[in-house]
């Protein structure tokens, strides 16, 4: 952060980088929408970092030409004391600066420790909610070329479609909420920074980027250097293409999807099984995801009880309900609809990996840790002595990431020492669990589907810990600290 603490005149360094930059730095399709008479408040998330900076700049420097008002936002994580409260003061000296807005948010100091992944999602909801206050229908992020590899490959692990691995998209558009705006997709890192240093623009280096325990930044430091020297070619290269060609994809599918079963997209009551049954799995998907989405309940299913409605639509089954948030899917051998349920609260779908925390609707976190299993750990867990209704270890499943979720109908579960499986609804019926405590009750499943916990039980007899397990997966079920 050298310099960072000196006045500047960061209107004359946005001019000075704007005047060595090429007018077609910015992705095609953003460049499109910055251009677009539709596109006047805009709000830049800047984290003081390298990428976030230049693109202020930048986009400082052309708001005249593409007629934009901008705002500035910061969250600030906490993550390192001291160094981020200099990051969020670095910010607003550069908005103050240039005469812009400024938003700034703070995780609170009792709040629960974030990963990667919820403090990314803290940082949206406070991107979202700042848009909103200050007008803007466009939010515009720093990510450059490299992100998109590092991106790709964190969601291979996952499980996605076309979609997910298009990612991160240029322009990205979302129902209800401001379109993400990543102008920078066309730039390599270094080519940022040398544009920076060369005009002498100061940025925040965040020490955490080296810590190779944060899975980003092994992709970054190690696995992806060295793929590239194990085959020869730039893997960040083809990893931008193939984002764009899949994008391309995504985007001809969907309008293909809309063809076939434009009701679906219209949010019509009911669909046609049989129409559905004969589409191509992806443009089945793609429909009843956009059917879903218009019915507001999209998010209350996850990807295997997706997977599984889709196999059972065109499976030989004749009936079926399936609980999707506060309503019920439904079929028959004619038609797909969707039934009330009884007015109830659910919990949003949550996935997380080992390490990371799952932030829950109903005001709890599931921590998460991988732990080696010393004698005293062990005889502890074989004793019985672990509180199932806080806490549970066991050996950790092949198929991640792990997923949260209330309770569906059908779901089927067998809890450490028990004879065999059953409902679990029988299950927290037998435990006298009141039906409208049951769906913000949080279960723990393998993105297989495979229920593996359920706070208030053991886990999964399939889990177990022997005495020759050394390796092992601790959960914890807590209240979330209030603000």
């Amino acid at each position: 952060m050298a310099g960072v603490k000196q006045r500047r005149d960061w209107k004359a360094l946005a001019k000075a980088l704007d005047r060595r930059v090429e007018d077609d730095c910015f992705d095609t399709g953003a460049h499109e929408v910055l251009a677009g008479a539709a596109v006047r408040q805009l709000l830049v998330a800047c984290s003081g970092g390298a990428d976030s900076v230049f693109l202020l700049c930048l986009l400082y420097a052309r708001r005249e030409q593409f007629g934009l008002e901008l705002s500035v936002a910061h969250y600030n994580h906490r993550w390192r004391g001291e160094a981020s409260l200099q990051d969020a003061e670095f910010v607003r000296a550069i908005a103050q600066s240039l005469q812009l807005p400024f938003n700034l948010d703070v995780r609170p100091a009792n709040e629960a420790a974030f990963t990667e992944t919820t403090a990314r999602a803290l940082r949206l909801e406070f991107l979202r909610k700042a848009a909103a206050e200050a007008g803007c229908s466009w939010i515009a992020f720093g990510h450059q070329l490299d992100d998109i590899l590092e991106t790709q490959l964190q969601r291979i692990v996952r499980g996605v479609a076309a979609e997910g691995l298009a990612a991160p998209r240029p322009v990205a558009r979302f129902q209800n909420q401001p379109t993400h705006l990543r102008p920078l997709l066309r730039m390599r890192s270094v080519d940022i920074r040398m544009h920076l240093n060369a005009v002498e623009i100061p940025w925040c280096e965040d020490s955490s980027n080296a810590d190779t325990r944060i899975s980003r930044n092994m992709l970054r430091h190690e696995v992806i250097p060295s793929l590239g020297e194990a085959l020869g070619r730039d893997p960040g290269a083809g990893a931008a293409r193939t984002r764009q060609l899949l994008e391309e994809d995504a985007i001809a599918l969907d309008l293909l999807a809309r063809e076939c079963v434009p009701e679906a997209f219209d949010g019509a009551e009911r669909l046609s099984r049989g129409r559905l049954a004969v589409l191509p799995r992806a443009l089945l998907r793609r429909a009843l995801t956009g059917w879903l989405a218009c019915h507001g309940i999209v998010e209350s299913i996850s990807a295997a009880a997706l997977d599984l409605l889709i196999r059972d639509i065109v499976g030989e089954q004749e009936r079926s309900k399936q609980s999707a948030g506060a309503r019920f899917i439904c079929f028959d051998t004619d038609w797909v609809w969707l039934e009330e349920d009884a007015p109830r609260l659910f919990l949003e779908h949550v996935q997380f990996l080992p390490g990371e925390s799952a932030v829950l609707s109903n005001g709890f976190v599931i921590e998460s840790e991988a732990v080696t299993l010393d004698a005293k750990l062990l005889q502890s867990i074989l004793a019985g002595e672990v509180d199932p209704g806080r806490e549970a270890v066991f050996s950790t499943p092949a198929d991640l990431p792990l997923e949260v979720r209330s309770c569906l109908h059908g779901d089927r579960f067998r809890p450490l020492g028990a004879p065999g499986s059953k409902k679990l609804k029988d299950w927290l019926i037998d435990r006298h669990i009141p039906r409208g405590e049951r769906s913000l009750l949080p279960v723990v499943t393998t993105s297989g589907g495979e229920i593996i916990w359920v706070p208030g039980f053991p886990p999964a007899d399939s889990r177990k810990i022997g005495r020759e397990t050394k390796q092992a997966l601790r959960l914890t079920y807590r209240r979330r600290n209030p603000r």
